[in-house]
């Protein structure tokens, strides 16, 4: 076998392992929805609603104020929680929490990222409560 002829194929192989490793990497990460939060006139509290399973998370985008306070409630049965993060995902603020308060460090938009228990086989209903003053 030539020089060449052995150059296609190792680098023909190692063309094919970058991409199967590639797609692989991608298909971990599943599907994000992604929502703005908007109060209606004159309200502190939104409630939004939904249903995840495993790969797939809701991304929820609500913009407050510094100094603000914020209270997220998540109504569901077990396997689901949230992760917040403050604006520019600086802070990691809750991990895998169902409830979470406190004065908001910054002023921006906050990130609530709601995901099942990867190991749940079903879907599973939420409702996500959202308060700011």
């Amino acid at each position: 076998m030539k020089l060449w002829d052995r150059f296609f194929i190792t680098s023909s192989i190692v063309s094919i392992l970058v991409l199967i490793l590639t797609v692989a990497a991608l298909a971990q990460h599943g599907t994000s929805i992604l929502t703005r939060i908007k109060f209606a006139r004159g309200r502190t509290t939104a409630v939004e609603k939904g249903s995840v399973h495993r790969g797939m998370s809701h991304d929820y985008l609500l913009k407050a104020g510094e100094g603000q306070n914020m209270t997220v409630h998540l109504a569901t049965s077990a396997g689901v929680c949230f992760d917040l993060y403050s604006p520019a995902m600086r802070d990691q603020l809750a991990t895998c929490a169902k409830d979470w308060d406190g004065a908001l460090p910054a002023s921006g938009d906050y990130r609530m990222n709601v995901l099942p228990d990867t190991t749940t086989e079903r879907t599973i209903v939420y409702a996500l409560e959202v308060t700011v003053r």
